[in-house]
């Protein structure tokens, strides 16, 4: 079921993409070194030189953050560089003294540019999966996650007075915001059904209108059926937590998983469970085993994927499985989530 998905996949580079990540790493290190090595020269001077140093320095920080991953949302914000006046004419007789930081901020900016491209191919691709799977990237984006979100805004123009600060440096603040959302959306795929529930199975009955199997009239069927053999292992199709765990009518024994943002999977006519209601599941968590209970002709999963509180058709969520696994396998920025 998952052939022809991978045409929106980019990982056929990921092994260079890593490659890269490593040889940028190694840049900011050197970079960082630069950074000290050139405050240490002119840690006697001051005006120009000194407020050139530390925004370079702030910079960095930021940079190195981001790029490493290992500082994520509001920890992140915090690092922002600040935006600084422009340097005064006076600063001109310093130029033989700006000239390395001059230098070192023009690398500096070019991994800006970099880790920009970076950030909207990865919202690209991620809005393109969600939006694949028919759902709208908007419903993972908080609409109030910080200062520099674009939602939740407005009010007239007021020009800032001369010399006034706009607080962080704008270019940094974009690229802050465009991260801000790949967190978002790529931390949202991990709570997407992508993991197959059964691993031995068949498909028996498809989504949408069927005849019914006891009475053979039409009718609408809101999941898939996947027949194996009794007590067949039944796994979690993502994290979440379990909502309901019991008889469930003409479902028989049921299970329900919440995944948060709207989304639940269901997991019917099960000959056994192995959870409670409350308990918090990992992706591929065992929580039953495959039955025949309630409205059931033989030993099956009755499995089903709703959308605030909708069953949709689970099959372009398994179809999308082995990209949405892979999608955690990494990049430079923030780290994308781990699938299993």
């Amino acid at each position: 079921m998952i052939a022809g998905w991978l045409a929106v996949s980019t990982l056929s580079g990921a092994s260079a993409d890593k490659a890269s990540d490593r040889k940028a790493e190694a840049e900011l290190a050197r970079m960082a070194a630069q950074v000290q090595a050139l405050k240490a020269d002119t840690a006697a001077l001051k005006g120009s030189v000194a407020t050139t140093a530390e925004r370079i320095e702030s910079r960095q920080q930021f940079l190195d953050a981001l790029l490493t991953g290992r500082v994520r949302g509001s920890d992140l914000e915090g690092l922002l560089p600040r935006n600084s006046r422009k340097v005064s004419a006076e600063a001109a007789a310093e130029a033989g003294v700006l000239a390395p930081f001059k230098a070192l901020e023009q690398k500096q900016l070019a991994l800006l540019d970099k880790a920009s491209a970076t950030a909207e191919t990865r919202l690209r691709d991620a809005e393109a999966l969600i939006g694949r799977l028919g759902l709208n990237p908007g419903r993972f984006v908080a609409q109030s996650s910080g200062r520099f979100t674009r939602t939740g805004m407005g009010g007239p123009f007021i020009p800032a007075a001369e010399g006034e600060s706009s607080g962080a440096d704008p270019k940094f603040a974009e690229l802050f915001v465009n991260w801000q959302r790949v967190e978002q959306l790529e931390d949202a795929m991990a709570s997407l059904p992508a993991f197959v529930p059964a691993r031995t199975y068949r498909l028996t009955s498809g989504f949408g209108f069927r005849y019914d199997p006891f009475h053979g009239r039409g009718a609408h069927h809101s999941g898939l059926d996947f027949a194996g053999a009794h007590g067949e292992p039944i796994m979690a199709a993502a994290a979440g937590r379990i909502v309901r765990a019991g008889s469930f009518g003409a479902y028989g024994k049921t299970v329900d998983i919440d995944h948060g943002r709207g989304i639940l999977t269901r997991y019917a006519h099960l000959s056994s469970i192995r959870v409670s209601v409350g308990d918090k599941v990992e992706m591929g968590e065992r929580i039953g085993g495959m039955g025949s209970t309630g409205r059931s002709t033989g030993t099956h999963l009755h499995y089903e994927v709703r959308i605030d509180g909708r069953a949709v058709n689970p099959r372009p969520f398994l179809e999308a499985s082995d990209y949405l696994l892979a999608f955690g396998t990494d990049s430079a920025g923030p780290p994308r989530p781990s699938a299993l």
